[in-house]
Formats: structure tokens, C-alpha cells, sequence
């Protein structure tokens, strides 16, 4: 089984050092994995090319949707970034605009046409 990343490779290539005497662990999780793993399975790692790996593999954070804590906790989060794009465009006068939004114009006439308002300044 070929490494996915060179960090990876480089991982083992240290384990298969403290496999075969040449080095002491430098870590505690060199030292576990040299000690479990079978010297074949770190060779396969270890004796993997760099050219076209990364070199880091980029893990994604999976969602769990059924946790209700979760996704309570996203809830609020984007209700809250919400408020705050509120106020980042309206700043205090959020309110004041929304009432503004109604209101006639100066010299605006709005008339019910099929069944809808429509201003004489649109």
C-alpha cells in the first residue's frame, strides 16, 4: 500500500529506521507504530515516490446530521452571522430602512393594477 502523502512517506521512512536499528524513536508514535505494524506494510509506505504526492493530505470535516447538538449549534451560528451581516449593511439604522422600504416617495402614486401596487415612479 503506497503513502498518500510525502509526510506520510517521510513517517515511515523514519518507523522502518527504528525497525531496523539504525535510528532510536524520536517520538512516542514512531515508537508504537514500529513496535505493531509488520516490516513488510512499512516498507510499502516507506519505499513510496514523491513526484505527484501531496504534500500534506487535506482532511475534510464530515457532518453528522443526525446530532441535533450539531446542528443547533450551526442554527445559532448562522443566525447570529445573520444579525451581524444585518447590521454591517444597515448599521444602527436597520430598522429605520426597513420602514423606509413602504414608504411613498415625494410626488409617488401607487395604484391597484391585476391584483398588485404598482408605484408611477418604477
Amino acid at each position: 500500500m503506497p503513502a498518500v502523502s510525502q509526510k506520510q512517506q517521510k513517517f515511515f521512512g523514519i518507523v522502518r529506521a527504528i525497525q531496523k536499528g539504525e535510528m532510536a524513536p524520536t517520538t512516542p508514535e514512531t515508537a508504537k507504530a514500529a513496535a505493531d505494524m509488520k516490516k513488510k506494510d512499512v516498507k510499502d509506505f516507506a519505499s513510496t515516490k514523491h513526484k505527484g504526492l501531496p504534500e500534506k493530505k487535506k482532511v475534510q470535516e464530515k457532518i453528522d446530521y443526525a446530532d441535533t447538538k450539531q446542528m443547533k449549534k450551526f442554527a445559532d451560528e448562522k443566525n447570529k452571522h445573520k444579525d451581524q451581516d444585518k447590521r454591517m449593511k444597515f448599521g444602527k439604522f436597520y430598522d429605520k430602512a426597513k420602514e423606509a422600504k413602504d414608504r411613498l416617495r415625494p410626488g409617488e402614486v401607487k395604484k391597484l393594477v391585476a391584483g398588485k401596487w404598482v408605484s408611477n415612479k418604477d
